[in-house]
Order: C-alpha cells, then structure tokens, then sequence
C-alpha cells in the first residue's frame, strides 16, 4: 500500500464524519472478494475456517452496526502486503 496524507473518502461516507482505520500485514484480499467478505458467512479462504476457526460472521456483523449507525465501513488491500479497514461514522449535530 501507498502512504497517503489523506485517506480515501467512499463515494457514500457520510459528513461530516469521523474515520477509523485498522492496518495491518498480512497476505491481502484479492479484488473479487473486497466486497463479499462482507457478507455472511463469506471468507477469503475457507481453509482459514478450519485452520484458525471462525464461521465467517464478524465483518458481516460490523457491516450491519455500522449501517445502522449510518455510516460505512470498506477495506481497501494489496495481495501479498495487507489490508486497511475503514469505518466512517456521522458526527451528530448537538
């Protein structure tokens, strides 16, 4: 991945807005599955299952917390140096 001084914006984040971002290195998510690991039950690789355990349901929870806080969570990666996660919440007006 290329270091940027300013993270990408989704097309659908909500402003104002706050953003979170989780990096990390590991082997990377190919383009197809970007969106589908999203999804219920879906894995990157499905030897991780059996491999390390996991039934493929934690992201597709995020998904819908964060849906239903009105914000957007996506994954941005590069096959072989890692992936960032970003989650971008609405600031509330007080």
């Amino acid at each position: 991945m290329h270091p940027s001084t300013h993270p990408p914006i989704h097309p659908s984040t909500p402003l104002p807005h706050i953003l979170f971002t989780v990096k990390d290195q590991g082997r990377g998510i190919p383009a197809d599955k970007l969106e589908t690991i999203f999804e219920q039950f879906q894995q990157v690789d499905v030897s991780d299952s059996r491999q390390k355990g996991g039934t493929g349901l934690g992201l597709a929870i995020c998904k819908k917390i964060v849906q239903e806080h009105g914000g957007k969570i996506w994954v941005e990666s590069v096959l072989g140096e890692g992936s960032t996660f970003y989650l971008a919440l609405p600031i509330a007006d007080s």
